[in-house]
């Protein structure tokens, strides 16, 4: 399945300590199911199976809300000086693929120091657009973003 991500920091507009590196990840196809049943919903089957391994559903975008995003258990994150993530657990890779053109001043290092990446997921997301986060905030209205932690190793970038 390919998956696009995309870098990004959030921080409050009163403290820069507050600062909190997260990359956005999102999929090329979206997959439902539903009951067979009359006025059953259909249910995004990404976004439960990661549910179900420990990613949380956002009602907040804040930094302090980010920040205390679930580990997601066994996974774990590298980040390369070329700008290529891997993220996933022992034995299967969710995302390993390139950080984008558009890697924002200081994301690596604030990722490096804090050594945990916040990893929102959302479904229908176009992340090759202008508008990403005004995206982003409607799949956080729509019950379609996720977020989870992982513990971050890696290299500065170059």
């Amino acid at each position: 399945m390919t998956a696009w991500a995309s870098p990004g920091l959030l921080a409050t507009e009163d403290a820069a300590d507050s600062v909190v590196a997260y990359v956005t990840v999102t999929f090329a196809v979206t997959v439902q199911t539903s009951d067979p049943h009359p006025a059953a919903e259909p249910v995004d089957a990404i976004t439960s199976a990661l549910l179900g391994r420990g990613f949380a559903m956002l009602t907040d975008m804040g930094p302090e809300v980010l920040r205390a995003a679930p580990v997601v258990p066994g996974w774990t994150g590298v980040i390369t000086g070329d700008d290529q993530l891997r993220l996933g657990a022992p034995g299967e890779q969710f995302y390993d693929g390139d950080l984008g053109a558009a890697v924002p001043a200081r994301w690596h290092a604030t990722a490096l120091s804090r050594g945990w990446l916040v990893v929102l997921v959302a479904t229908r997301l176009d992340l090759h657009r202008d508008d990403r986060a005004e995206q982003t905030h409607s799949a956080l209205h729509d019950g379609r973003l996720l977020a989870g932690q992982v513990p971050l190793r890696g290299s500065p970038a170059p």
